[in-house]
Formats: C-alpha cells, sequence, structure tokens
C-alpha cells in the first residue's frame, strides 16, 4: 500500500468481510487512505511492510491474535502504529495486555463508528510534558505515550518545566507528587498565571504507567466537553 500525502493511513482487521467492506467505505469517505486485512496474520505482514497511522483490529482473530500482532511489532521497533482494537467480549485479561504494549484504545463490540473516527480525528498529537526526577519512570512513560501518538516533551529540571509550559500550551503536564511543594507551586502557578487550560496530573513511583495513560485517555474526552484548568 502506498501512502498518499497527507492522507492517515488506516489498517482494518476483522475476519468478517462485510465488517472489513463497510469500515473501509466509511473511512474512505471521510478522508482517510485504509487497507484491509482477514486474519492476524496477514495483518502482521502488512504492518511489516507499511507505516499505518491507525490499525483497527478485532482482539480475538484466527491464526494470530490482536495481542500477538501488537506484541510482534513492538519488539521488531519497526512502525509506530496506534492500535484500537475491539471485541465483542469482555475480556480484562486481554484489555490489560494490549495497554501493557501501548495500544491506542480498547473498544467493545458492536463498533460505534462516531467514536473511532473521533479517536482517528481528534487525538493525534495531543501535546504532554512529563516532569519526572526518575529517569527510568520518566523514560517508560515517554515512550508509551510516544506509541499513542501523543507528542512528548520529558524533563527532570524545574527551569526547563517552566520555559515549556511558558512556550507552549500543554494539553497536559504530568508531574512527581513527591516533590517539593515549591516546585509543585511554581508548576501551577505558571499555569494559572498563563490562563492556561492545561491539566496537571499527579503521579509516583507507586503508579504503573498504564495507570497514568488511562488518566489521559479518560480526562482528554472530559477536556473535549468542559474547558478549564484542574487537577487530578
Amino acid at each position: 500500500m502506498t501512502k498518499e500525502a497527507n492522507k492517515t493511513t488506516v489498517l482494518v482487521v476483522d475476519d468478517h468481510p462485510a465488517i472489513r467492506s463497510t469500515m473501509l467505505d466509511i473511512l474512505s469517505e471521510e478522508g482517510f487512505s485504509a487497507d484491509q486485512a482477514k486474519n492476524g496474520a496477514e495483518a502482521l505482514s502488512k504492518c511489516q511492510e507499511n507505516e499505518f497511522d491507525f490499525v483497527l483490529m478485532d482482539v480475538q482473530m484466527p491464526e494470530l491474535n490482536g495481542i500477538e500482532v501488537l506484541s510482534e511489532i513492538r519488539k521488531s521497533k519497526q512502525t509506530k502504529s496506534r492500535f484500537i482494537f475491539f471485541s465483542a467480549y469482555s475480556v480484562p485479561e486481554l484489555e490489560e495486555q494490549a495497554l501493557a504494549l501501548g495500544s491506542y484504545a480498547f473498544l467493545r463490540k458492536p463498533i460505534k463508528v462516531e467514536k473511532i473516527l473521533s479517536l482517528i480525528r481528534d487525538k493525534r498529537g495531543i501535546p504532554v510534558l512529563v516532569h519526572l526526577e526518575d529517569d527510568h519512570m520518566r523514560t517508560c512513560l515517554g515512550n508509551l505515550l510516544k506509541d499513542q501518538g501523543y507528542q512528548v516533551i520529558e524533563t527532570n529540571d524545574l527551569d526547563n518545566a517552566l520555559i515549556q509550559l511558558r512556550q507552549i500550551d500543554y494539553a497536559f503536564l504530568i508531574y512527581d507528587s513527591d516533590s517539593p511543594g515549591m516546585e509543585q507551586e511554581a508548576l501551577t502557578s505558571t499555569i494559572r498565571s498563563l490562563k492556561s487550560e492545561t491539566i496537571c496530573i499527579k503521579t509516583n513511583e507507586d503508579e504503573k504507567a498504564i495507570e497514568v495513560i488511562e488518566k489521559i485517555s479518560f480526562l482528554s474526552e472530559q477536556k473535549s466537553k468542559n474547558s478549564g484548568s484542574y487537577e487530578f
């Protein structure tokens, strides 16, 4: 598949031809460049050959399931495609594995087309500032966010974080709840003085990176409905 200039590319993976056909028609009408795969093995092959922006995939597929496909792709580091999984059943184990691998979303069938289109249109390139002292925690969280399509700046320096906040209107600021109170106040007061809508998210070494990303995903939807700066 040749990537068309300035078009978002989407791979639709489902073992039901009717679902693939319907999704391809909808995506094409919305201006996206879409391709299809009928099973996990074909999806893996196409993802290794092409740099899709998004992969829409039923998590329970023949030959290779969605988790196995995403795992292989992450190992090879050949693509940063954002995976949106859907399933007809509630399978917490698969959902946890998908999130741990950096999936973009995990949805239940029946497929809500508007939800998928919203994810593709509205959550690309959301800017996030990660200000954490711990190198491992900062890098791990930053990489997971990048895998899901966020624009991420990482820093462990307070002065640099303050400069970033003054120069760029970040959607989210993530900082350590265990950092000195004066540092936290400097960050939040800067946001208030700029009358920014940046959402502040506190975290610490006891919280999993996946849990922070779940907060961001939830708050992204809330922010689209209600403007204003607040902490979480």
